[in-house]
């Protein structure tokens, strides 16, 4: 549900395949068949978000096809891949070691041209540079083997943030439109929209093979229709699976999978709305909001213990030593309803406060995947005197009522698919980010003094003064303004078959290593 820089956006999808071995649903031992099982496998995922025209084109992209420079381990560590080391040279500028003998899927050579044209160029122009901040003139090839790239503005967290797979090194001359070319594990083969997408093996990989032969993803949007399709038998994996399938799936014979924390439910508040949505601009409203939110309910009851009751935006690990510097708004009724006393809100014969005349009424914004948290924050609101209109809308069409103001409370699930712990607080509420979020920065950026404390963790070199800043520009968003609501910490949860093997639960859903799975 994030933009393609955000979120993730295009986590995996999945097409029809049953494995040649016999039984049909695997729950069993496919030892009963002297015939070996084909490496095929079939992913279940969520709604089509795949782009396909224009700069921001991903079709392809966290499905093995292509790679990047650097690796996002699960926790949320740097790693190398298409680049095998890398150093920093003052005073903006990033030297990368690129790995020999890797080709493209369709025989290039991989190289320092190619990573200047396929990866930094390509970036440069998807408008604002993306967040590494990429111009036109950012990439310098040194030799076949060696690229320098300089931001257009001072900016550290480079290597961080070229573990995104929209930072992925496409082959020269191709695009993300129709058949993206990379040098990943898998080769793109087919693509039928809001049906699924088909990989398969790249028997050339300069890595370890996959055991896999092929890899289809098929596009389930509904969370209980996917549960089901795994129930059946008709996809061997599913990703997302709604936190009450678990038990269901458990007692179905599928294995569930969880990984650590790597995203976040939280409330997002609009600061700046104008009539009838400009209630928010009062901060005092904002922590009444707040303080009448139980977040321990809501991991423990609404997402049935699949859940943690985080009060940050980024998974706590991140921040190391510096998470319990952001405490969050904590849960008291009678401080929320104190605070709406104070600010002139008096409670109607219905139980919903007025003033001047005017009902205090909110709308909350939310993608239909997130229930039932709407109605749950619903009726939180409504025992201190707010009453909530709910808006349910699918992905694309939630995001275009962000950038039209039209709403007072949005929820959403962020994920952190960045190395940079620093990366969603920039990239949503400053406006020292890319740009490729302004929507969000000019409903919820706190403005100059937020951006002050934000800015040092892309000119920083030492990591854990960034987790510090990071921390200290988390609470002033989060603690003292309120414009953020956490609501809940979420790993990702991975439903499968028991023939399922190699299989390793990514917190971030675009870094999952597909050729590790094979199936027994």
């Amino acid at each position: 549900m994030r933009t393609w820089q955000r979120t993730g956006l295009v986590v995996l999808v999945a097409a029809l395949v049953a494995t040649a071995c016999a039984g049909g649903d695997d729950g069993g031992d496919a030892s009963r068949s002297s015939v070996p099982p084909r490496q095929e496998l079939v992913v279940g995922t969520v709604a089509d978000q795949f782009v396909v025209s224009g700069p921001r084109a991903n079709l392809g992209v966290g499905h093995g096809v292509l790679e990047t420079l650097t690796r996002l381990s699960a926790e949320y560590e740097v790693e190398p891949l298409l680049a095998e080391r890398w150093e920093f040279r003052a005073p903006n500028t990033w030297r990368f070691f690129l790995r020999r003998g890797v080709t493209f899927h369709d025989g290039q050579p991989f190289n320092a041209q190619a990573v200047k044209a396929g990866l930094f160029d390509r970036v440069a122009r998807t408008g604002g540079g993306g967040t590494i901040e990429a111009g036109l003139e950012s990439a310098t090839v040194v030799d076949d083997h060696t690229i320098d790239f300089t931001p257009t503005t001072t900016n550290l967290r480079v290597p961080e943030q070229l573990v995104h797979s929209a930072t992925a090194a496409v082959a020269p001359g191709t695009t993300l439109e129709s058949k993206p070319v990379g040098t990943g594990p898998f080769r793109f083969d087919s693509y039928q929209p809001k049906d699924h997408l088909t990989v398969v093996r790249n028997d050339g990989y300069w890595g370890p093979r996959p055991r896999l032969e092929r890899v289809t993803f098929r596009f389930i949007p509904d969370n209980d229709a996917r549960r089901l399709a795994l129930e059946s038998g008709d996809v061997d994996l599913i990703v997302n699976v709604p936190t009450s399938g678990v038990k269901i799936l458990q007692e179905k014979g599928r294995t569930v999978a969880a990984s650590a924390v790597g995203a976040y439910d939280a409330m997002y508040l609009n600061i700046r709305g104008q009539p009838p949505h400009d209630l928010l601009a009062d901060e005092s409203l904002r922590k009444a909001v707040a303080h009448a939110i139980d977040r321990k309910a809501v991991a423990a009851g609404v997402l049935d213990g699949q859940a943690t009751a985080d009060p940050t935006m980024v998974p706590p690990a991140a921040l190391g030593r510096y998470a319990s510097m952001v405490q969050g708004v904590p849960y008291d009724v009678g401080r929320a309803r104190t605070l709406l006393d104070a600010s002139g809100w008096r409670t109607g014969g219905d139980g919903i406060r007025t003033k001047n005349d005017r009902r205090l009424r909110l709308q909350l914004v939310s993608a239909d995947a997130l229930r039932p948290l709407p109605a749950f924050i619903q009726a939180q609101l409504k025992e201190v005197g707010i009453d909530v209109e709910i808006v349910e809308r699918p992905t694309p069409v939630y995001e275009s009522l962000i950038a039209s103001g039209q709403g007072d409370m949005y929820l959403e699930q962020g994920n952190q698919n960045d190395a940079n712990v620093s990366f969603l607080p920039v990239l949503l509420f400053c406006r020292c980010g890319s740009g490729d979020d302004a929507d969000y920065v000019s409903l919820f950026g706190p403005g100059p003094a937020f951006d002050d404390l934000i800015t040092p963790t892309l000119t920083t070199a030492d990591l854990d003064a960034v987790r510090r800043h990071t921390a200290v520009a988390m609470r002033y968003l989060i603690d003292e303004k309120a414009v953020v609501v956490p609501l809940a910490g979420i790993p990702r949860l991975y439903g499968m078959k028991k023939s399922v093997e190699g299989f390793v639960p990514h917190p971030s859903a675009m870094n999952v290593r597909w050729d590790l799975i094979s199936i027994r």
